[in-house]
């Protein structure tokens, strides 16, 4: 059971446009080429103001795994979660999910914000597969997990953002889910609940496949088996054990510098830049560095 394939993820590709007017004349254009039953010759291409947010990414989990994603903000960390969700379509590649999927990816996602926080509970678990006496066993737990009781027959666009979350990952934990998805939203919130909710990720691990957005790397070293150090400008893509992605991702470069500063005095300009671990300064003038 442990060995049970619940992610396969074959060559997946994403590409969007920074023009609006292209955008929608792309779409056109790839939907006519949809309904008479071929693709653009060239899918494989950038046209014109495109580019790619997910480039030929590969890798299958198992029951009992945990993924962690890893990259800078704007890598397509989210764009491939909600491919995997089945938000958005794929460009190229291949996306094959087994069993029940619980997915936090963005603050409301999925809530009506004029019902309460009960109904958005039957909605969201009914969408989820869950009959209406499943959802009935299932309510209580959700409501005690989520710490909602004085509000939980409150209209949820009255929510706070952490609220939200709160009942959100409820939602998607209590219902058992084979395949777990959470985005960096639990970085709202009090880091009580925060706690707990990593908590209960690890109870849970080995009965689900977890894919995990996180910022706090040391977070995704204590919770994932593996990672994946997403980068579409590098190519193709595949998950690595968790300890190797994060060296790969903190490795200082050794063309590009980590960070770059200006130190003033006087109306004198320094540049101090750290490439490969070491301090380069670009004039030779006596100064103090503080760090």
């Amino acid at each position: 059971m442990g060995s049970e394939t619940l992610i396969r993820i074959e060559g997946v590709s994403k590409k969007f446009c920074r023009s609006l007017k292209k955008s929608l004349w792309y779409g056109v254009q790839d939907l006519g080429s949809e309904i008479s039953g071929r693709r653009h010759k060239e899918k494989d291409k950038l046209r014109a103001a495109e580019f790619w947010a997910v480039k030929d990414v590969s890798f299958e989990l198992k029951r009992g795994e945990c993924l962690g994603l890893i990259g800078r903000n704007g890598a397509g960390k989210t764009t491939l979660l909600r491919m995997v969700n089945g938000l958005i379509k794929p460009d190229a590649g291949k996306i094959e999910l087994r069993g029940k999927v619980g997915a936090l990816i963005a603050l409301g996602a999925g809530f009506n914000p004029v019902l309460t926080g009960r109904e958005n509970i039957h909605v969201n678990a009914a969408v989820l597969g869950l009959s209406s006496r499943e959802i009935k066993e299932k309510m209580q737990e959700i409501i005690d997990f989520s710490e909602l009781h004085d509000f939980i027959d409150s209209p949820v666009q009255s929510y706070s953002s952490g609220m939200q979350v709160r009942l959100g990952f409820s939602i998607a934990v209590t219902i058992s889910p084979d395949i777990l998805i959470l985005d960096e939203v639990l970085a709202v919130g009090d880091s009580r609940f925060r706690n707990k909710c990593y908590t209960a990720i690890g109870e849970m691990k080995s009965e689900c496949a977890t894919i995990i957005v996180n910022h706090n790397l040391n977070h995704l070293r204590q919770i994932c088996d593996y990672g994946l150090v997403l980068n579409p400008e590098n190519g193709k893509t595949e998950k690595e054990e968790i300890s190797t992605a994060l060296a790969k991702y903190s490795r200082p470069s050794r063309s590009e510098p980590v960070f770059l500063t200006h130190y003033r005095d006087g109306g004198g300009v320094c540049e101090v830049r750290l490439v490969d671990s070491k301090v380069e300064v670009a004039n030779q003038e006596n100064m103090r560095l503080t760090f």
